[in-house]
């Protein structure tokens, strides 16, 4: 069956970050699993769920979205796209806050194995930026 590995240890992604306090930001997303991605201003902590993506079959993304002076951040848009086919998601991923710089984003889908260029769009201290990861759907 075609799957994504979906599962990255969070510590060593970390390592110049100062550890967010627990309450404010936290890294943990439920399974101590996931990936993340910063910038000199944010950091994007997430994974998915279920925990293998599926070549045609719908997943969300959990997401931690902080500041680097560890308060939470805005998640703005989430797209992928495939660049060496030139394309992207056949869907709009919908995005639901549960406060505090957690979001939930339903309804991706990568309809074709290969390297997936995932978008993440993110709004903090009045500042928007594109955060990018890649992942490898097989």
């Amino acid at each position: 069956m075609r799957r994504a590995v979906a599962a990255l240890a969070l510590a060593g992604s970390l390592s110049a970050w100062p550890m967010a306090a627990a309450a404010d930001c936290p890294l943990d997303l439920g399974r101590g699993t996931g990936w993340v991605v910063y910038s000199d201003r944010t950091m994007v902590a997430f994974r998915p769920e279920p925990m293998r993506i599926e070549v045609g079959q719908p997943f969300s993304l959990l997401f931690n979205v902080c500041t680097r002076k560890d308060n939470p951040a805005e998640l703005l848009a989430v797209d992928a796209h495939m660049p060496e086919h030139r394309h992207g998601m056949n869907y709009r991923p919908a995005i639901v806050s549960a406060g505090k710089g957690r979001f939930r984003a339903d309804g991706l889908v990568f309809h074709m194995p290969g390297r997936w260029e995932l978008d993440i769009d993110v709004r903090a201290d009045s500042e928007t930026e594109r955060l990018n990861h890649e992942i490898i759907v097989k």
